[in-house]
């Protein structure tokens, strides 16, 4: 909830909130075309974000929606892990807005996008 309260206000995005893998992928729908960006928690209930994050990408193109990792593990072979299934990037927990604003500008750019925080 701390995430989605400094996306909505602070950052100025329109967040979906779920609380599981499977209700993460039902929310995306076949399409997943409404969802640019994707934070998913890895340590979800019912199937993990790793799980989830393959999901996606086997149904998806590499490149959309743009998925950001949420863990509070410092592990340097978390991150090599998330890159392995297709994400575009961490964020560590807990969660401060200068780090979220600059994996978010971090993960846009990298894709070629614009950051609108």
């Amino acid at each position: 909830m701390v995430t989605k309260k400094l996306l909505e206000k602070k950052i100025g995005y329109l967040v979906t909130t779920v609380s599981s893998g499977f209700e993460c992928l039902s929310s995306l729908g076949p399409t997943m075309s409404s969802f640019h960006v994707v934070i998913l928690d890895l340590h979800m209930p019912e199937i993990d974000g790793f799980e989830v994050a393959t999901r996606i990408r086997k149904f998806r193109s590499r490149n959309r929606p743009l998925i950001i990792a949420l863990t509070a593990s410092a592990e340097e072979q978390v991150w090599e892990q998330c890159l392995q299934v297709g994400m575009n990037g961490v964020i560590r927990k807990p969660v401060l807005l200068r780090g979220l604003e600059n994996e978010l500008r971090t993960v846009l750019q990298r894709a070629g996008e614009r950051f609108s925080g």
